[in-house]
């Protein structure tokens, strides 16, 4: 027979069961090799838990007040008679003793012949002087020199708004108005073309005098400026153009000239 043709031979059923034994032997022995361990022995506690059997506690004792407890919550929340009772609940009051000195009471004395002494000292002390004045002397009025104020000698005028910068081709010549009053400033109001010539003249203020102001509305109608210069096809649209501006006139007053009437009047 071949041997390798041995080796491919399928075993017995005796062999298979020698096997199994021999396999069960040996987990038997390794299970109780390892289970073989030395016995515990149980630690013995340094204090001991004893109880007491008491069958009549001693009145007024701390047992007999445990005894008597029958609240559930003493344990739970703080009271006079649970565990939290002699730790702060009954605390004793501290006792201070105060070691400040204090003066005994006594009343000032006060003699007679003390009063007024402290005012006598402030006056004797303290001399009230008369009140000094001013040693500069006051001013005399009469020999106070005024500035010499300036006195309008004529009539003048000015020229305000777009019309400033152009000028006159004549000067106006505005007389003075004999008046008793001082007279104010006529303010009149003119437009002027682009030729010079005075198209509107509108008194804005009076001076206070019809004639003055007849006068200087007289005298705006009559001012001719200097032409404006102008070239292009717009030039025949500005010809009708108007500059507006202001001329005011300030007036000055003469004496009103002496009438054989006593009851003539300057007029107004």
């Amino acid at each position: 027979m071949n041997p390798a043709a041995s080796d491919l031979l399928p075993w017995s059923r005796v062999r298979w069961w020698g096997t199994i034994f021999l396999v069960a032997v040996a987990q038997v022995e390794l299970i109780v090799l390892l289970s073989q361990r030395e016995p515990v022995v149980p630690r013995q506690p340094d204090q001991a838990t004893a109880f007491h059997l008491v069958a009549d506690a001693p009145p007024g004792s701390a047992m007999a007040e445990l005894l008597e407890i029958d609240d559930p919550t003493l344990f739970s929340l703080p009271d006079p008679r649970g565990f939290s009772g002699p730790a702060w609940m009954r605390a004793p009051t501290l006792q201070h003793q105060s070691r400040d000195w204090t003066e005994p009471q006594r009343w000032l004395t006060l003699r007679m012949a003390d009063l007024g002494a402290a005012f006598m000292e402030l006056v004797r002390t303290n001399v009230v002087a008369p009140r000094p004045l001013a040693d500069k002397p006051p001013p005399r009025l009469s020999e106070v020199a005024l500035a010499p104020v300036p006195l309008r000698a004529n009539s003048t005028f000015r020229i305000e708004g777009d019309l400033t910068g152009r000028e006159l081709l004549r000067p106006l010549e505005v007389p003075s108005m004999p008046n008793t009053e001082i007279l104010t400033n006529t303010v009149v109001q003119i437009g002027v073309n682009a030729a010079g010539f005075t198209f509107s003249a509108v008194p804005l203020s009076s001076s206070g005098s019809k004639t003055a102001d007849q006068r200087a509305v007289e005298l705006a109608k009559a001012a001719r400026f200097k032409p404006l210069a102008r070239s292009g096809p717009m030039a025949s649209a500005d010809r009708w153009a108007l500059t507006w501006g202001k001329i005011i006139f300030q007036w000055h007053t003469v004496e009103v000239p002496a009438t054989g009437d006593p009851l003539a009047k300057p007029q107004p």
